[in-house]
């Protein structure tokens, strides 16, 4: 009796040590995530359906609200403040929006709602430990290569801005053709003439508020933001956003269309000279 039982311990041991565990793994993996300024950014519908946070996106104003618990975090495009519970908190990189995709800050998203964020350098990874789950951040490959001697460097994103700040008003300007011409297109040289300027009179758009997206290898997005003021009640601000696309052609990058988009945000207590 007692060999038959050592038989069957022995048996039962066997079979424990091989036994594979089937529990399904408690870690996803987000796969566009975005490196911009050596900030990871990622997109808001991930945030969402990885990070178990309650989203609402006025497309409107162009905000998200966040919601998890008792937290509160409230972000606007462009924008490097939020309302975190109703307190204004500044962060270091801006709510962007990439080919009508909207990315948030990972990290100061993820440890605002407690979250514990790691970064691999090697594999290039961001790691997010929240509610006892792991979230794998993986960065996608640039949809367009452009070399980085062509890139638009910060030089000449100032000198863009600066010159289409200067085009709202045309009596500051003599020979208007050739005072613009090494920076934008003679198509947008012959529309500013033709409506004796663009729509931004007296606005006088900070470059440290703009985002360049590129749409591809010769072409790219110079998105800047300006806060006019705020409406009576205090409670909202107006946000215009001046959209130039620029085009790299002849080894220099000029401005070619522009478009602008006025919305209303929360009160942040953004002063125009603020990001």
């Amino acid at each position: 009796m007692k060999k038959l039982l050592f038989s069957l311990s022995v048996v039962m041991i066997f079979l424990l040590a091989n036994v594979v565990p089937t529990e399904a793994s408690d870690t996803s993996v987000i796969e566009n995530g975005v490196l911009k300024n050596n900030r990871v950014l990622i997109p808001i519908r991930a945030v969402s359906q990885n990070l178990g946070i309650d989203v609402k996106w006025n497309q409107f104003q162009k905000t998200a609200q966040l919601t998890k618990g008792e937290t509160e975090i409230i972000l606007a495009v462009q924008f490097k403040r939020a309302l975190v519970n109703q307190d204004r908190v500044d962060f270091d990189a801006p709510v962007e929006l990439i080919q009508n995709t909207t990315y948030v800050p990972l990290r100061f998203v993820s440890q605002t709602m407690g979250a514990d964020v790691k970064w691999d350098q090697k594999a290039k990874e961001a790691m997010v430990i929240l509610d006892g789950k792991q979230v794998v951040v993986k960065l996608k490959e640039p949809k367009y290569s452009v070399p980085t001697n062509q890139r638009l460097s910060e030089t000449r994103v100032a000198s863009l801005s600066e010159k289409l700040n200067e085009a709202s008003d045309l009596s500051k300007v003599k020979q208007v053709n050739t005072y613009f011409r090494p920076y934008f297109t003679d198509r947008l040289i012959q529309q500013i003439i033709q409506q004796e300027g663009l729509n931004f009179k007296e606005m006088n758009f900070d470059m440290n508020t703009a985002t360049v997206n590129y749409t591809s290898n010769t072409s790219a997005t110079l998105i800047q933001s300006f806060v006019p003021g705020n409406i009576l009640t205090g409670e909202l601000h107006y946000v215009l956003d001046r959209e130039a696309h620029v085009i790299y052609a002849n080894g220099v990058w000029k401005v070619d269309k522009v478009r602008d988009h006025l919305r209303q945000i929360p009160n942040m207590s953004l002063e125009p000279d603020l990001q």
